[in-house]
């Protein structure tokens, strides 16, 4: 009797659990037809803006397409004894909200900028949850303590404070 009951549970539990996988690899590619679409709108216009910082410049871009963000980027390099570091963070944003991220750090040589190797995480987001990743390199991802839904998150309300700021003074300058 046990044994009735228990395999139409586990089909009805695999089941429920692989249509949410599948919701989430739909819901992933409607995020890149988007950035397609994005990537392609030369309605969208890009904006350049930089903070200097106590031991690195902070270099930031954003595109409006209309009075909506719809993209946001930072990058800065550090200095790590032979190495030039790159760091950056990017987002994809529709209705304001973020449905697309990239981070990445490369590391460079110092004496012939040769590219010795780096990382890279990617996210797809779904009303601001993290629906799937993927990672290239050794970086964070190896580490399990890595809570990368509030990283994504501190990062990209940090980042959007700062576009606010710089659009918030070209209306008063304006």
């Amino acid at each position: 009797m046990k044994s009735k009951i228990f395999l139409p549970l586990m089909i009805f539990y695999f089941g429920i659990a692989c249509s949410q996988t599948k919701e989430n690899l739909v819901e992933v590619e409607k995020i890149n037809r988007y950035i397609e679409l994005i990537d392609k709108d030369v309605k969208s216009k890009g904006f350049n803006f930089s903070i200097k910082g106590k031991d690195k410049i902070i270099n930031y871009k954003y595109w409006k397409k209309g009075n909506e963000i719809v993209k946001i980027s930072r990058e800065w390099k550090q200095n790590n004894g032979q190495f030039i570091d790159t760091y950056t963070d990017y987002f994809l944003l529709k209705n304001e909200e973020r449905v697309y991220a990239n981070q990445s750090i490369i590391f460079n040589k110092k004496l012939d900028k040769e590219m010795m190797g780096g990382w890279s995480c990617t996210f797809w987001f779904h009303k601001n949850k993290v629906i799937h990743t993927t990672s290239l390199g050794h970086g964070k991802t190896e580490d399990d303590s890595w809570d990368y839904e509030k990283e994504m998150k501190e990062n990209f309300d940090y980042m959007m404070k700062q576009v606010q700021k710089i659009e918030k003074e070209k209306k008063e300058i304006g």
